[in-house]
């Protein structure tokens, strides 16, 4: 049986983001999509020296995260990013912008 988090991700549904935890979740459900199965991922986990993604790996690992969440991840977002909880928090910043901003 599909975990709710994994249904989710799995039909692209966008859901409201109300916490870190559940952003941090979500995001390590995607990652998982580009990684060794049965591998771990941690929150603290390095998205290339840790998790092994190249640099494409990393661009279909950020594709999905904004298709996901419906949010765009600016350039100069990219050199504040190496890590999952990284992205997590990305991801909570960019849904707390007004949508003008979020681009």
């Amino acid at each position: 049986m599909q975990s709710m988090t994994h249904s989710l991700v799995a039909d692209n549904v966008t859901p409201a983001m109300s916490s870190y935890d559940e952003s941090l979740k979500i995001t390590c459900e995607l990652v998982r999509r580009h990684v060794d199965d049965g591998r771990e991922i941690r929150a603290s986990d390095h998205i290339q020296n840790d998790l092994g993604l190249d640099s494409l790996g990393v661009m279909e690992f950020v594709s999905d995260v904004e298709s996901y969440f419906g949010v765009s991840i600016p350039s100069d977002m990219f050199e504040h990013i190496a890590t999952i909880e990284d992205i997590a928090r990305a991801v909570l910043t960019l849904q707390h912008r007004p949508a003008a901003v979020r681009g």
